[in-house]
């Protein structure tokens, strides 16, 4: 019988970009709770700042450094501060992204480029940057990427986003790939419509956004709660999918597969 423990994180340097709310936040608190130490990253310094005085409190680690997801040299200086900090990083989750709900006759350049390099280049940089600390320092590590069922299927006002994301499912399976010699396993956690102000504002804006939601979530749930999307992140971060690489989990209540 598998010993629980392989669900867990103990002792493993966890790197989480756009940690300092929603999501990500939970992502670094229950990465935490497995027995992390953690590395948060985010534009937003206050937060990380909140989020370090509550894992310190709770006696644990979290380091935290800015980082600007669509400038590679930003990524660059965040993930060096992380070896600084701590010697080595085993596991990180690329979570920092952007959306704006528009027709896509309606997107100019500049947004494209803004949503392409928040969701899809970022991705590729800090993987890289990671990628080649843990080749270097051996042993192995994991990479989860969160895209969305956006990048599974059509995404009708989500033109920039649902092509970056489905970037982001291949990239994935391409990275998981070329660093298998390295013991480097690449995943993806695509999720639904998660409960964010984000998304809640996206639904007020577009009421047709809102109605799709509501009618294709098959177990008739309005909005995923985030922790159906940080706990697959977890399991594939840690041992227990250590024979799981290079796949696309969708956690989308149904949604896709009609």
């Amino acid at each position: 019988m598998a010993s629980l423990s392989r669900f867990g994180l103990e002792g493993k340097v966890v790197a989480v970009t756009g940690a300092g709310r929603g999501i990500g936040r939970l992502i670094a608190t229950e990465a935490f709770e497995s027995g992390a130490k953690l590395a948060v990253g985010s534009r937003t310094v206050g937060e990380l700042e909140t989020l370090q005085a509550e894992i310190v409190e709770a006696g644990g680690e979290c380091f935290y450094n800015s980082v600007d997801v669509s400038d590679v040299a930003s990524i660059r200086v965040f993930i060096q501060s992380i070896v600084e900090h701590y010697g080595r990083i085993d596991v990180l989750v690329n979570n920092a992204g952007y959306n704006k709900l528009a027709k896509i006759v309606d997107y100019d350049e500049e947004e494209y480029d803004r949503i392409v390099d928040a969701n899809l280049k970022n991705v590729f940089f800090c993987s890289q940057a990671a990628a080649k600390q843990m080749i270097a320092q051996g042993g192995g590590g994991a990479i989860v990427n969160l895209s969305s069922q956006a990048g599974v299927v059509g995404a009708p006002e989500r033109g920039p986003y649902s092509g970056a994301k489905a970037g982001v499912n291949n990239l994935t399976r391409t990275m998981a790939a070329e660093w298998a010699e390295f013991g480097i396993r690449v995943n993806v956690v695509a999720p639904t419509v998660t409960r964010s102000p984000m998304a809640e504002k996206a639904m007020r804006d577009s009421p047709s956004f809102a109605s799709s939601v509501k009618e294709k979530n098959l177990l008739r749930r309005d909005l995923a709660e985030p922790g159906e999307v940080s706990a697959p992140v977890i399991f594939l971060a840690s041992e227990a999918a250590s024979m799981i690489t290079g796949h696309t989990l969708v956690v989308d209540g149904g949604w896709t597969i009609t």
